[in-house]
């Protein structure tokens, strides 16, 4: 089981928008071979199949390469160039202002629009609408008593298209802006929150270890005197015992609260230690691979997950087996937490979360915000796999 993210990032956008555009050609391709079969002044049927097969040819490398390789904006430019002399050269070797493949030139203005800004979507609209008129113009059709007028209201239908699309690249443009602007104010929400909160743990933390835990072992040091004058009395044991084990309990949640070991020490520290105290809680045979000594602007977010990943593993997992990564991979900062457990299958998180256990659902919603992704796959017997990927 994969959890569903939150909106694809602009890089990613791009790319779809590319892949989109790529699979788009071959309808247009089917057409323009279908209206070729329709009646055409002085038609060039070899030039026209073999510019058609050559462009087809273009298109299927295109659409490999955009699932293969990254994509840009020089790659897209160069390929609506491509588009609008494949589609000019079809035009003309088939009737050039009334070849039906003319109408294929409209795509191009669209195909832009949510790709590009308005500035490029306006000279790409100038453009097509220039090349139509040039190869209706070149061909010999174009000396009919009829033709001028035709390639006038043909160019204009380009043009009028061509604005329509302009305004929707502005209209696209301030609107990723806008989710721009919005994803910037919940990331700086999303820190001023976690910056609350951590003063709040520093806090309750500090005055947990200044005063209640030195309160117990000042207790328990005069329990030790008193056991000193009046030794073996099974009280003074038991209330050595419960006070021992109170301490414990109390440094824990004094870590828990505020982690001085990362603070002080770095990200890779910290998980070393959480996964080491989740382990002995839970007797589990624990592998750690943990190779990130620099610091991290979101370290205090990624260690925060990390310990409600380890919780849940002692909680629920029932498992016999920690493994723990962190490392830098491919520029981004990778946390891998698995155990042998239960596992649970795909529909128990979403009824976790309606019982309102939200704590794996909160982890996942700041990560994200903070530009990462966290997965969890699952099967029942055969363990649980959490990754969280920050940028680096």
């Amino acid at each position: 089981m994969r959890e569903s993210t939150f909106p694809a990032s602009s890089g990613e956008a791009t790319v779809e928008a590319e892949r989109v555009v790529a699979w788009l050609r071959f309808p247009a391709i089917a057409l323009i071979a279908l209206g070729h079969g329709l009646a055409h002044p002085n038609p060039h049927d070899t030039g026209f199949l073999i510019t058609l097969v050559l462009f087809s040819a273009w298109s299927a490398a295109l659409l490999a390469w955009v699932y293969l390789r990254p994509t840009g904006t020089r790659l897209a430019l160069t390929a609506t160039a491509i588009d609008i002399v494949a589609i000019s050269i079809l035009a003309i070797l088939s009737g050039g202002p009334y070849s039906h493949a003319r109408l294929a030139f409209f795509v191009v203005p669209v195909a832009v629009a949510f790709r590009f800004r308005p500035a490029i979507t306006s000279a790409a609209v100038a453009v097509t609408t220039a090349a139509y008129v040039i190869q209706a113009v070149a061909h010999p059709a174009s000396s009919g008593p009829e033709a001028p007028r035709f390639i006038l209201i043909q160019a204009g239908y380009l043009a009028w298209v061509g604005v329509a699309c302009v305004f929707l690249s502005a209209l696209l443009q301030r609107q990723t802006r806008l989710v721009e602007d919005l994803a910037e104010a919940r990331s700086r929400l999303l820190g001023d929150a976690l910056e609350a909160e951590q003063r709040e743990r520093r806090v309750l933390a500090e005055a947990l270890h200044d005063e209640a835990l030195q309160n117990l072992l000042s207790a328990r040091h005069e329990l030790e005197e008193i056991e000193d004058a009046a030794p073996g009395h099974p009280a003074i044991a038991r209330a050595e015992d419960a006070l021992t084990a109170t301490v414990s309990q109390l440094r824990e949640a004094v870590f828990d609260l505020h982690p001085y070991v990362l603070e002080e020490a770095g990200l890779e520290a910290a998980v070393r230690s959480a996964a080491q105290q989740a382990a002995a809680r839970a007797e589990l045979e624990l592998r750690l691979d943990l190779h990130y000594e620099r610091r991290h602007p979101q370290e205090q977010l990624l260690f925060s997950a990390a310990r409600e990943l380890l919780a849940n593993v002692v909680q629920h997992a029932r498992a016999s087996r920690l493994d723990v990564m962190l490392r830098e991979e491919s520029r981004e900062l990778l946390l891998v937490v698995e155990d042998d457990g239960d596992g649970f299958p795909p529909e128990r998180l979403a009824e976790r979360l309606g019982d309102g256990h939200v704590g794996l659902a909160s982890q996942r919603f700041r990560i994200e915000a903070a530009g990462g992704s966290m997965d969890v796959g699952s099967r029942v017997g055969a363990g649980t796999r959490a990754e969280i990927r920050l940028p680096a």
